[in-house]
């Protein structure tokens, strides 16, 4: 919910006032702020390949639409997440609960599992090349590697070093 939300302010969407009416309601102070921060998700995907096809990377110009709201929809889903989870301390440190066959796992580490999963499978290398030289969404697996890498919050809960592919120095966040 939180990515369809997103796209009312991705590069499409914030074309549009409340109304559905195409129109520019940004100031030109807003609109260069967003395309100065726009430039960091486009430049970070641009720089995401494929180990099978190593000669094409993904087109962040392309996807940048998708890509903000794949970013701007965890955040969302981390901002319920942490509000549901201050609504039930009590409960919880009451009655702690593991998933079977996953006890070492946080309850804010299984959350990014939750979202990662939803991207598993496989795609052939033709559909693959299609989708990175003409499409608007990244690789599965690139919109996993994109996103968390730009939540200080998965860097936190999986103990990524500073610096490290998946806790960059700098992360690009829109919103």
């Amino acid at each position: 919910m939180g990515h369809e939300v997103t796209h009312g302010f991705d590069d499409q969407g914030r074309r549009y006032d409340e109304e559905g009416n195409l129109k520019q309601w940004w100031s030109a102070a807003t609109l260069e702020h967003y395309h100065a921060k726009v430039q960091c998700i486009i430049e970070q995907y641009g720089r995401y390949h494929m180990p099978q096809l190593p000669d094409y990377a993904v087109h962040g110009f392309n996807t940048q639409g998708e890509n903000i709201a794949d970013n701007g929809g965890l955040r969302a889903a981390l901002s319920a997440y942490a509000r549901y989870t201050r609504r039930h301390a009590a409960l919880a440190a009451a009655h702690p609960r593991v998933l079977p066959g996953l006890p070492h796992y946080s309850p804010k580490q299984l959350f990014f599992l939750g979202f990662a999963q939803i991207w598993c499978g496989n795609s052939t290398v033709g559909a693959l090349k299609s989708k990175l030289v003409e499409g608007v969404h990244s690789p599965n697996k690139i919109r996993v590697i994109g996103t968390l890498s730009n939540s200080e919050e998965f860097a936190e809960a999986w103990s990524c070093p500073k610096g490290s592919p998946m806790n960059p120095h700098h992360k690009c966040v829109l919103w």
